[in-house]
């Protein structure tokens, strides 16, 4: 090989090598482009299974209290007790509270995402505003549920956003009251650091939180929980940007099984007046049964299965007349029940504590298969209609229902 053979496949190697690596800096773009094209597609995903999770929350947190505003409304106008009217127009004002807040909390956040919310900080007394808080959950307290405040020795006024305020402990204490069945619910305050902050707290003893979950807690319907459709709604999030927004932070720590505990902390800003003569624990409590039997003798008897008073009300007052009827508040307790009696009805709850509606139907249909169960749910999609049918339930009636209709379907299954 001569000298200009030699130079020439020197220069062919050369040409080779750029092109080489110029190909391989266009592999290295081309992936890198479908890494994010993954990703973005990830994203969109995730995206749209969130909006899902919000559609399917949403649905079912405006329909429970619609379910009970339409019932009761009915029943109101049918009554001839002034005493029973009374009685179900308080129920209708406070699920027509409940679907307020959640409309508000909504509108919340669309002002967050748009930056507008705002914060108007006036001198507030944090006794009285815990007192007013007692207040809104006069109604809303079950009589297994203990609610209570812890009231400081001192006067506190703190310059803050009284209905911001307000927003967050009803959000908490509302949180607290789906994941708590039996027990008690404490929030109050207390200064800090030498009286360079507040902190705030609501504690809990309810199903707790899992480890894995508490990284998201405060992320719209990104929690495990609000997948399984017993979820901590927008509440959680709204807190979270609403404490930000007015110097703070907020935190959970939490045990299954053993309950949970949100603080937030606020930088003080205020005055501490003097020490209170009398320091006390305000407790509230409701009057409704968690079991109910009517005295209708030899009627059949008919299984509901509800965790909400409201709902469970309604049903009785519609049905008990003609019916026997007995309460199951979970899913656990449904099962219980079928063990040790054989009801001709079953009404079932989908969303329910400690076990839901839909594995409560399994289990009673491997045993008692020809019991007719009805599933009567907020979660009226046509995928939530074809789970309850897949688990067993004989039929599905999506609240909020007509009392005739109710009627129509028990007298389907039941013979007077």
């Amino acid at each position: 090989m001569n000298q200009d053979e030699r130079e020439l496949l020197l220069q062919q190697l050369a040409e080779a090598n750029t092109k080489l690596q110029t190909t391989q800096q266009e592999l290295e773009a081309a992936q890198k482009r479908l890494n994010e094209y993954e990703e973005k597609a990830q994203k969109a995903e995730q995206a749209s299974r969130m909006k899902s999770l919000f559609l399917a929350n949403m649905s079912h947190e405006i329909r429970t209290p619609l379910n009970a505003i339409e019932g009761f409304s009915r029943v109101m106008a049918e009554t001839d007790s002034a005493e029973d009217r009374m009685k179900y127009m308080e129920i209708v004002e406070s699920n027509n509270g409940r679907v307020l807040a959640l409309i508000n909390e909504i509108l919340d956040l669309s002002r967050v995402e748009a930056g507008e919310i705002t914060i108007n900080k006036s001198m507030t007394d944090l006794s009285e505003l815990c007192r007013n808080i007692q207040l809104i959950f006069k109604f809303r307290c079950p009589e297994t549920v203990r609610l209570s405040w812890s009231n400081p020795t001192m006067n506190v006024t703190l310059n803050t956003d009284t209905n911001r305020l307000t927003q967050i402990f009803s959000n908490l204490i509302s949180n607290a009251l789906k994941h708590t069945t039996q027990g008690s619910i404490t929030y109050g305050y207390r200064l800090i650091n030498d009286g360079q902050e507040v902190e705030f707290f609501v504690s809990d003893t309810g199903s707790g939180i899992a480890k894995e979950d508490l990284d998201h807690i405060f992320t719209t319907y990104m929690s495990r929980d609000a997948e399984n459709q017993n979820g901590y709604g927008l509440g959680l999030a709204l807190c979270k940007i609403i404490i930000e927004k007015m110097g703070g932070s907020i935190n959970v720590t939490s045990k299954i099984g053993q309950g949970s505990t949100f603080t937030f902390i606020l930088p003080f800003e205020g005055t501490i007046g003097g020490m209170r003569k009398n320091s006390r624990t305000t407790t509230n409590s409701r009057t409704i049964r968690v079991n109910t039997k009517t005295d209708v003798k030899n009627a059949p008897l008919i299984l509901v299965a509800e965790d909400e008073d409201s709902n469970f009300e309604l049903v009785k007052i519609v049905l008990s007349k003609r019916y026997r009827l007995v309460r199951a508040v979970n899913g656990i307790e449904a099962v219980t029940f079928c063990e040790d009696d054989r009801p001709d009805l079953i009404l079932m709850d989908i969303r329910m504590p400690d076990m839901n509606g839909l594995d409560a139907t399994r289990i009673i249909k491997e045993v008692n298969h020809d019991i007719p169960i009805v599933a009567l749910s907020a979660y009226a999609f046509e995928e939530n209609i074809r789970e309850a049918k897949a688990a067993g339930c004989d039929e599905f009636m999506a609240k909020p229902f007509r009392v005739e209709d109710l009627l129509d379907v028990v007298k389907k299954y039941v013979k007077d």
